[in-house]
């Protein structure tokens, strides 16, 4: 049962779209600190999603084409055992991205990209063989940059047009030809858990509370102003480096396993992640129109559930199911979703001290509408991704 066991816990490495609520690409492997004494991990997954949209009639109707490049996630994980009580893991993963850019139609040249660091170090304290609590520090590394092209940065800002990306009547300018680029921030969160466990059955629930983290990014904003002093237009271009705070959610994860059979395992999560807190919003941008470029309207429950069979002492299997529910409202032109459902299937072979885990997941992407509005529909990801375990 523990090589199942270690496969299951792999299984959330895989696949990133299992994590697609927000800008969400893999979470961190917390459940490292459950292996058994010293252990050490290496993890690699891409995710390709297929993504696109048609425009309505009013903006020239066709297709937005594939909006979303792939997506990759490297992982390390390095759990030790100072002694029966205390354990120490450091973790890095890559937990937030995007990778948007419209290459056809009213959205061309609107592009977008976020990236993100985050090295955790946790301690985790056996309180009784089947009590536990862990906790420790975060330390989140981000930047992002966007690109607004002269349609979409005018028509935001046109009283008589709709008001694509939150923007309003101006009193005498308009903006056009939109790009920020952020400086890169590095700041701090905090974790806090507490599992329960019953060895005997491979039993274990575990509760992991993330904090938000707040970056407060210097972005770097340009742009072309049209001025109608005294009816005369005037066009200047107007380059300014503002403040622009974004908090990167909190989060509450419930993990769940337990042997339901001789060699067999069922195991599973749910995730409740803040996404209603997070905007981005550069000053200048909020002073010419009025809005934020780009936000999540609701927060996000994230659901998986799996089971593994152990074949032979050396080889197991896993299946998972995933899904998100839909929020509804409109969609950000960056993240054109809404919810998903996921199959993924794996494997996990153990030669002597050394596991190796892989598997492909594919989803079903929900439909979404966009503000113009574009209807995104009938959009799919598929997945995969390698894990590689050391005990030491």
């Amino acid at each position: 049962m523990k090589h199942v066991a270690s496969a299951a816990s792999a299984a959330c490495l895989f696949a990133g779209i299992a994590q697609a609520g927000g800008l969400e690409l893999a979470r961190p492997a917390e459940a490292i600190l459950f292996e058994q004494g010293n252990y050490v991990q290496f993890s690699f997954s891409q995710t390709d999603a297929d993504v696109s949209g048609d425009y309505p009639a009013f903006v020239g109707g066709g297709s937005t084409g594939d909006m979303s490049d792939a997506t990759r996630h490297i992982g390390f994980g390095l759990k030790m055992a100072i002694n029966d009580r205390l354990n120490f893991a450091l973790l890095m993963s890559q937990p937030y991205a995007a990778d948007a850019a419209y290459g056809q139609g009213f959205y061309e040249g609107l592009t977008a990209r976020w990236n993100s660091t985050a090295v955790d170090a946790i301690v985790k304290y056996n309180m009784s063989d089947r009590l536990s609590v862990y906790g420790g520090a975060s330390l989140l590394t981000s930047s992002a940059d966007i690109t607004i092209p002269v349609a979409l940065g005018n028509i935001a800002s046109d009283p008589d047009g709709p008001a694509l990306l939150g923007g309003g009547p101006l009193p005498g300018s308009i903006v056009s030809d939109y790009s920020a680029s952020s400086s890169k921030e590095t700041d701090l969160g905090f974790i806090l858990g507490t599992a329960y466990e019953i060895p005997d059955f491979a039993m274990r629930v575990a509760l992991t509370y993330r904090s938000e983290i707040e970056h407060e990014f210097d972005a770097r904003e340009t742009y072309t102003q049209l001025s109608l002093p005294g009816g005369v237009p005037t066009f200047s271009p107007v380059s300014t480096t503002t403040d622009t705070p974004v908090i990167m959610p909190q989060s509450v994860t419930l993990d769940f396993q337990s042997g339901v059979a001789p060699k067999t395992l069922v195991f599973g999560s749910v995730k409740w992640t803040e996404w209603s807190k997070w905007q981005v919003k550069p000053g200048a941008y909020e002073s010419e129109t009025g809005g934020e470029i780009t936000s999540f309207d609701n927060d996000t429950f994230t659901y998986q559930l799996g089971v593994g069979r152990q074949l032979s002492d050396q080889f197991s299997v896993f299946a998972r199911a995933g899904y998100e529910s839909k929020k509804g409202g409109e969609s950000s032109r960056l993240s054109p979703t809404d919810g998903y459902t996921s199959i993924g299937v794996g494997g996990s072979y153990t030669m002597g001290k050394a596991t190796i885990t892989a598997g492909v997941e594919n989803a079903w992407l929900g439909d979404a509408e966009s503000g113009t509005p574009t209807d995104f529909s009938d959009n799919t990801a598929t997945g995969f991704g390698i894990s590689v375990g050391f005990a030491f």
